[in-house]
């Protein structure tokens, strides 16, 4: 998977949660900006997981503070 199409799986899991549209999701503001509680965080990274057949620390969204950053990091996770 891209760093793209990670970002879009990232953007479309909080637009669920949060019930808005992914379009209306700036995907460099911070995580904590976005109101997520943190049990919507820890189910998000759950679907994420599934969906892209990666392990995934709950840790690194946090350390990865927004969604094009955590994006990079999960791609990049990946490749190696």
């Amino acid at each position: 998977m891209t760093k793209d199409e990670i970002a879009d799986c990232i953007k479309n899991e909080i637009a669920l949660a949060l019930q808005i549209d992914p379009n209306e999701i700036d995907e460099d503001i911070f995580f904590m900006k976005l109101g997520l509680s943190s049990v919507q965080t820890l189910k998000i990274i759950n679907r994420i997981r599934k969906k892209i057949d990666t392990d995934i620390n709950p840790v690194a969204m946090f350390e990865h503070k927004s969604i094009s950053k955590f994006a990079e990091y999960l791609s990049d996770s990946m490749v190696s």
